[in-house]
């Protein structure tokens, strides 16, 4: 992490204000600070991704999960704003700033250089990195931007 960038807490993920979250039912198990996904036809379910990369056509990253719940319960996912302490894989190595957050395996979060935030991308792009080590990133996500 940036020598710059500290929040306070480390549970609950909102770095800053103001951030938009909204109340979806979970299809799944879902665990708090990892990535969720939405299918368009049928948006008001949401569920843990494996890759969002692996994605295509009606399925869209929904954002942040906030808590920890079970199969059917209602979860608070932040879809728009600044968030700490992502879990991301790999655990090693340094995430630069500027670079497109995606999910790797089991919704952890992770880089990528080579994709852009763009209105093509919206199933594979959930924010930008700011920074991160160590297996955490803080990040702004954006999935609200189509």
């Amino acid at each position: 992490m940036s020598a710059f960038i500290t929040y306070e807490g480390t549970s609950d993920f909102i770095a800053a204000t103001p951030y938009l979250a909204i109340t979806l039912a979970a299809s799944g198990s879902i665990t708090a600070g990892r990535a969720v996904s939405v299918e368009t036809l049928n948006p008001g379910y949401c569920y843990q991704v494996l890759a969002v990369a692996a994605q295509s056509g009606s399925i869209k990253p929904a954002g942040v999960a906030l808590a920890t719940v079970a199969n059917g319960a209602a979860v608070p996912v932040l879809v728009w704003g600044y968030v700490k302490a992502l879990p991301a894989l790999p655990t090693t190595g340094v995430f630069s700033f500027g670079d497109a957050l995606v999910v790797s395996g089991s919704g952890y979060w992770t880089a990528s250089g080579s994709i852009l935030a763009t209105a093509t991308s919206s199933n594979t792009v959930a924010g930008k990195i700011v920074s991160g080590s160590a297996g955490y990133i803080t990040a702004f996500i954006d999935c609200m931007r189509n």
